[in-house]
């Protein structure tokens, strides 16, 4: 699709998403406990809110599905246990959030690694720069999952660094597009 263009141009969400990410990432910096235990009460509230909304949604979905709505039902009881763990248990939600960020910010990774192709038509130097950053954004990632211990003792700071690097890549991004 963007293939179809001669010039893609300045990407203004990309540089506004990059700006937020590299925000994001000085404060949990600067203020890493508070940036941890907030993470985890929010997780925990929107787990909760997830898991009402799959309970309501099951009585529905039986009429639909009745076979299979139980997975529904199951996958509400669960998130909303979590919700309560993570804003009852805060470092139980630290060490869960911990586990949920790596399992993102792998995902996001390699989903940026498929995708960093197009910037090699634009220009090599920013698709070097760009997948470089993804490649140490995906290490970031899997030193998180293979050490969880160890991860939520310095989630904060690695979740900071993660955050400015990815922000820092969308903002090459931005204005790789623009050449």
């Amino acid at each position: 699709m963007y293939f179809s263009r001669k010039r893609w141009g300045f990407d203004w969400r990309e540089l506004f998403t990059g700006v937020l990410f590299v925000i994001a990432g000085i404060f949990l910096f600067i203020h890493p406990g508070a940036g941890l235990v907030t993470l985890a009460l929010m997780f925990g509230a929107i787990a909760i809110i997830r898991g009402i909304t799959a309970i309501a949604s099951f009585f529905k979905m039986r009429a639909y599905t009745p076979h299979m709505s139980w997975v529904l039902l199951l996958s509400g009881i669960i998130d909303v246990l979590l919700g309560l763990l993570f804003l009852f248990n805060v470092p139980a939600g630290i060490m869960g959030v911990s586990i949920l960020f790596a399992i993102w910010f792998v995902i996001d990774s390699v989903a940026n690694l498929v995708n960093v192709g197009h910037l090699r038509r634009m220009s090599t130097l920013w698709f070097v720069i760009s997948l470089a950053l993804d490649i140490l954004t995906l290490l970031l990632a899997i030193l998180l999952l293979m050490q969880p211990v160890v991860a939520a003792v310095s989630f904060a700071m690695l979740v900071a660094i993660y955050l400015v690097l990815f922000g820092i890549n969308a903002i090459v991004i931005a204005f790789a597009r623009s050449i």
